[in-house]
């Protein structure tokens, strides 16, 4: 078991995605999305621009993991398809990814341009076929707390991300979220503006 960790500086609720009972990263992060395995663990932290700097933003398990088509066409995560004409959480979902006659497809989303697919993005999100799910999982958002001084350690401030392989630190922690915290969404994402739709340029 590992715990992955890393600073998020910007958080629409997209990447991750804590939305429907599941909380997914199927964008973003490639290297993360990558090698974690089912029972790792993802912390993201805040970053001084957003004024949660050292703040735990949300903790999920991987539960499971899909490439981009099987996240596509899973029943499960057809509401995670962006919807444009119903709430803000339908417009930022992530499930965006998928192939016809053998190409990428990116549909309109957070990661799209106005106008049609925008390739930075695409190219690097897609350079992992690999969505990280989780049924397990700690969203604060724009509420992210401050860990207690036993787990500082585990804060992750500097760009790229880091890992944590003692079990017995990590076994603490989980013990830690769980007794003082219920599963699920404690906050509402620190990016998002009330009524409005941001794009993400890359």
């Amino acid at each position: 078991m590992k715990l992955y960790s890393y600073v998020i500086p910007r958080d629409y609720g997209f990447a991750p995605n804590p939305y429907h009972r599941y909380c997914t990263l199927a964008t973003c992060k490639p290297i993360i999305r990558r090698v974690a395995q089912v029972g790792d663990w993802i912390a993201a932290f805040g970053s001084k621009t957003n004024y949660t700097g050292g703040r735990l933003v949300y903790l999920m398990r991987v539960g499971e993991t899909l490439t981009f088509d099987e996240y596509w066409n899973d029943e499960r995560f057809r509401i995670k398809r962006p919807v444009f004409n119903k709430s803000t959480t339908h417009k930022y979902g992530d499930n965006i990814y998928h192939h016809v006659n053998g190409e990428w497809v990116q549909e309109p989303s957070h990661h799209s341009k106005i106008d049609g697919m925008n390739l930075i993005n695409l190219t690097r999100d897609t350079q992992t076929d690999r969505v990280l799910i989780a049924d397990e999982f700690y969203y604060f958002g724009g509420d992210a707390i401050m860990l207690p001084p036993e787990y500082q350690s585990l804060v992750w401030r500097r760009r790229n991300h880091g890992v944590t392989k003692d079990s017995n630190l990590i076994e603490s922690f989980i013990g830690y979220m769980r007794e003082h915290y219920y599963a699920g969404i404690h906050g509402l994402p620190l990016s998002r503006k009330t009524g409005r739709f941001d794009l993400y340029r890359g």
